[in-house]
């Protein structure tokens, strides 16, 4: 396990020498702020609008609810842009410049290189959702009313979330050196993900379940409500651990070779 670490912060490290990095840290706290900024403006709107004309239900909204709730679920669409670009990298690089092999080599084992990749990425991740805890603080800054439940189940949400869709993005890293064929292959298998859950509406009843059941985002729907389901947890840590378990797979397919 030490050796996956070591592995991890070469990963997370040698992720800020190239522009890249410094791109999507860029980009995914602009579009972040976007978001926070018209929800937060939005909520306000529609506050002062229920004021003027006494609208039925409106006020019982709850201002973190409406503001974090919104926030999470907005930013599941960006996962299907980011993961491509944070995965890509990971094991096709290496690949592609016979660094792999070099790996093996050393004292690491299949699973040590697996997991030390995956950590790699995990690190990423939280360090682009560390920073975001800022507009929790102006959140409290601007007055509102702190409820912890939905803003904490969001992170949670997402942080697993994110999670899952990393370890397939690790998975697809392993097929191929090419990155761009890896970040294509990664967007369209995400993309499968999601339509389940833009299918669920197009189909009889029996159908429905089964695909509610598949959906990631159909799991993570409720995290992001504030809703704390112990078998959605359960579904996000087998669908991580599975495409982990393929990743290993995939690297230990130099032990069949010839």
């Amino acid at each position: 396990m030490r050796s996956a670490w070591i592995l991890a912060k070469k990963d997370i490290a040698s992720y800020f020498h190239t522009w890249l990095g410094f791109v999507i840290f860029i980009f995914f706290f602009l579009v972040s702020g976007i978001f926070f900024s018209f929800l937060v403006l939005s909520y306000s709107r529609i506050s002062i609008e229920a004021a003027r004309n006494a609208y039925e239900g409106v006020q019982g909204i709850q201002m973190a609810h409406f503001i974090f709730g919104s926030f999470f679920l907005n930013m599941s669409g960006m996962l299907l842009f980011l993961t491509p670009l944070v995965s890509m990298r990971s094991i096709a690089e290496e690949r592609k410049y016979q660094t792999l092999e070099l790996l093996f080599t050393y004292p690491l084992s299949d699973f040590d290189i697996t997991w030390g990749k995956f950590l790699g990425l995990l690190g990423i991740f939280c360090l682009l959702l560390v920073p975001t805890a800022g507009y929790v603080y102006l959140f409290y800054y601007l007055g509102g009313q702190m409820d912890w439940g939905p803003i904490l189940m969001g992170y949670l949400g997402y942080f697993l979330l994110g999670s899952a869709c990393l370890a397939f993005g690790l998975f697809i890293s392993s097929l191929t050196e090419n990155q761009v064929i890896n970040a294509i292959m990664t967007f369209a298998g995400l993309l499968f993900f999601w339509a389940l859950d833009w299918a669920v509406n197009m189909v009889d009843p029996p159908w429905q379940q089964w695909l509610q059941a598949l959906s990631p985002l159909s799991h993570y729907r409720e995290f992001a409500l504030g809703i704390l389901d112990l078998s959605h947890v359960v579904y996000f840590c087998f669908f991580t651990l599975y495409f982990l378990f393929l990743t290993l797979r995939s690297i230990e397919t130099r032990n069949w070779k010839g």
